[in-house]
């Protein structure tokens, strides 16, 4: 007799043993007992969560000879020919490869006909987004209003492929992908009954390695029962799906929150030369960064993370030796890296790097424990902090033009407003330069700047909040005070008309900063090489 997998084996008969979808199969039980079952039902879902499974059973139970029943019996022919896939009055029919009209005119030509054994014929059409619009547009009447005694059950994988007036004649029934905690547990369940020892860790790695698919966990687990035997390890689940020994992972996570740059990159070595997949090994120790996060966090992080007793156990223990700030650091890293590792021609050299900032990363202090440590310090002196005094307003409004006046008073020393600008045209020579043009009158606590040529660059520049931060900044520094800045821009003598002034381009500023800058000279000024710049209002 041939084998027979594990999917198909541990296949649940009953909508009890359907795992991790008890909002649908709840529904469908109470449907049953008060004769609500609709003539048309979609099935939406991840592969492997039960959509299939969970139609047969449907079909069961509206057949059995104790129906119809939320609770089919399995043992009267009805039910054994729908579990053996061999009943006349159940019709499977693969979306794939029956897409065409012709196909949905030969299953209507069908629907003439009563049902031969039992009560109702159930069509059962899986990946049914396979079908073509023709096909679609074929069935609408018949999904509309059957004949009495046939119900419509469609199962899809893309529920958005679905033309909607298909949904719209249909009760849609979403099953969700199965959690890590009841997959664990349901292949738990199995590994005993097949006699099969499987580590906890195995289990976990199993579970995560089947994202949410009951059929894929099953499937995986029968692998690694052929590679392992009666004892499956996480190594063997590693063996056989390519990934990382659990203790290299613990290993060189150890060794990043201990702060040991060199055991990193050593196991990192080991880890390349024996062939293994760097990619995948950042995508364990993500897993393993937020599992310590999370029991760090949440003391309900065992039934978020759904890993047995003796995994939380570990992981609990590793936690307490470690931060919170440096576990959220360390996976900023990571998630950097593993975002660069895919288009990194040695993504070997990027893995390093960020394992490296990880371990040094160790002896960093979070900016809210130096703060309480500079409290605690000052509480040890006996010293009170004072309360910051109210800054006073950095810059006065923008002055109107007005007629020029006479300065106030003279300016303070000279060789201060110097170096104002020498500081500025250090880090932004433009500035320096259009500063260089300015006249500076200093009346109380008001420097006020005063620029003859007043044109729309000058005014943009200056009006900039970088630019106003940086000058403030700067002449308080130098000045030894806070100082109030304004702007004074000069409009044109009264009656005169005007006019656009031209400005050599030789002595123009951009001109000036971009010789000084790439360390050029003017070799031609074309004919019209002159810079236009009005005066007065822009």
């Amino acid at each position: 007799m041939s084998y027979q997998v594990l999917a198909r084996r541990w296949r649940p008969q009953t909508f009890d043993e359907v795992v991790g979808q008890e909002a649908v199969t709840r529904t469908l039980k109470n449907a049953l007992q008060q004769g609500r079952v609709a003539h048309a039902i979609l099935f939406a879902g991840p592969r492997g969560v039960g959509k299939t499974t969970t139609a047969r059973i449907l079909a069961k139970a509206l057949n059995c000879d104790s129906g119809p029943t939320p609770e089919p019996c399995n043992q009267c022919l009805n039910c054994r020919e729908i579990t053996a896939g061999a009943a006349v009055d159940c019709v499977e029919i693969d979306g794939a490869s029956h897409t065409g009209v012709e196909h949905v005119r030969d299953l209507q030509e069908q629907l003439i006909y009563q049902p031969v054994r039992g009560r109702t014929k159930v069509y059962i059409i899986d990946e049914v987004h396979m079908l073509s619009l023709s096909a679609f547009n074929a069935l609408l009447k018949t999904l509309e209003e059957p004949p009495p005694k046939v119900v419509f059950i469609l199962a899809t994988t893309e529920p958005h492929k679905v033309p909607p007036t298909i949904h719209s004649r249909c009760q849609r029934y979403d099953f969700r992908r199965i959690g890590q905690g009841l997959l664990t547990e349901r292949l738990r369940a199995i590994a005993e009954a097949e006699r099969v020892d499987v580590a906890p860790e195995a289990l976990a790695a199993l579970a995560r390695a089947a994202d949410g698919s009951l059929r894929d966990a099953q499937s995986i687990l029968d692998q690694v029962i052929a590679y392992g035997g009666e004892r499956v390890t996480a190594d063997v689940v590693g063996a056989v799906l390519g990934w990382t020994a659990p203790e290299v992972v613990r290993a060189v996570m150890g060794a990043c929150l201990a702060g040991d740059p060199g055991k990193v990159v050593e196991l990192v070595g080991e880890l390349a030369a024996t062939g293994g997949d760097l990619r995948t090994f950042v995508l364990d120790l993500l897993e393993q960064l937020r599992s310590l996060l999370l029991v760090k966090l949440s003391p309900k992080a065992g039934e978020i993370l759904g890993l047995a007793p003796e995994v939380m156990r570990d992981l609990e223990q590793r936690a307490a030796h470690v931060e919170i700030p440096h576990l959220e650091l360390a996976l900023r890293f990571l998630l950097d890296a593993e975002g660069e590792m895919r288009r990194a021609s040695q993504p070997r050299y990027v893995l390093e790097m960020a394992l490296v900032r990880m371990a040094e990363a160790r002896g960093l202090e979070s900016l809210g424990s130096l703060i309480k440590r500079l409290e605690s310090l000052e509480g040890r002196l006996g010293v009170v902090p004072e309360p910051p005094a109210p800054q006073a307003e950095l810059f006065t409004p923008r002055e109107k033009a007005d007629p020029p006046s006479p300065p106030p008073a003279a300016i303070g020393p000279e060789d201060r407003w110097h170096e104002v600008r020498r500081r500025i045209g250090s880090e932004r020579r433009s500035l320096g330069v259009l500063l260089a043009e300015a006249e500076v009158t200093l009346e109380g606590e008001t420097l006020t700047l005063t620029f003859a040529n007043g044109n729309h660059f000058a005014r943009s520049t200056l009006e900039d909040p970088e630019v106003r931060s940086l000058l403030a900044s700067t002449i308080s520094a130098v000045y030894g005070r806070r100082l109030q800045v304004a702007y004074r821009f000069l409009p044109l003598a009264a009656g005169k008309r005007e006019e656009p002034a031209r400005m050599p381009a030789r002595s123009h500023p951009l001109v000036r900063e971009a010789l000084e800058v790439f360390g050029g000279r003017v070799v031609e000024v074309e004919e019209g090489g002159e810079i236009i710049s009005h005066q007065g209002e822009p």
